[in-house]
């Protein structure tokens, strides 16, 4: 079994967001096979990455506006 995932890092290397592993049979599959399980997942998974970037964004925004 292969698998996808995404992992995003901010610039210290500290994961910021990593979303679930998904798995794709590689034994019987073919190129297009494996596109539609990528896009399958993408359509899943970037929205709740996207939501974690903004929120993690807002409360960095917070946080320098409480500083400064």
């Amino acid at each position: 079994m292969a698998s996808i995932e995404v992992i995003i890092r901010d610039a210290q290397g500290n994961i910021i967001s990593q979303s679930n592993a998904k798995e794709i049979d590689l034994r019987h599959a073919n190129l297009d096979t494996i596109e539609a399980a990528v896009e399958d997942w993408r359509k899943q998974a970037l929205p709740k990455i996207e939501a974690q970037l903004l929120q993690q964004a807002q409360s960095e925004f917070t946080l320098g506006k409480k500083t400064s």
